[in-house]
């Protein structure tokens, strides 16, 4: 078997971003998934509750990565919001259990459940945006 490397994950939560394991800064979306960090293109929210109009193509490495997750924790920002029925049947579909949470505790439970070496994933919202006052 092949020996993977160290999980990447997220050691400081910024107003805009996040400092990365590996010391990478990122100021946008991003999935954490299978030891790697990916940027996350999605729609700029005008409202307090992400993900309402979201299309589900904004989710499509969760069908095409292998392996699956078992669970993903989505970090929604600064405050908690919750989850359309929509985007958590879509996941119920694929077999992925999703957690909803602020972006702080969603990095956090990450970083702990990889430690542990399970199949878990992580797609975080930024605290603030720079456009935002």
């Amino acid at each position: 078997m092949f020996a993977r490397g160290p999980n990447v994950g997220p050691e400081v939560i910024t107003k805009f971003g996040f400092v990365l394991s590996n010391n990478a800064k990122v100021e946008e979306p991003m999935i954490l998934l299978n030891g790697s960090a990916f940027l996350w293109r999605v729609p700029q929210e005008t409202d307090v509750l992400p993900m309402q109009n979201w299309d589900l193509d904004v989710f499509k490495i969760f069908e095409v990565v292998t392996p699956k997750p078992e669970l993903i924790m989505f970090g929604t920002g600064k405050h908690f919001a919750p989850m359309p029925a929509k985007v958590r049947q879509y996941f119920y579909k694929l077999g992925i259990q999703v957690d909803v949470m602020n972006t702080k505790n969603a990095a956090a439970t990450y970083n702990v459940l990889a430690e542990e070496g399970r199949r878990v994933a992580a797609a975080l919202l930024p605290l603030g945006r720079r456009d935002q006052k």
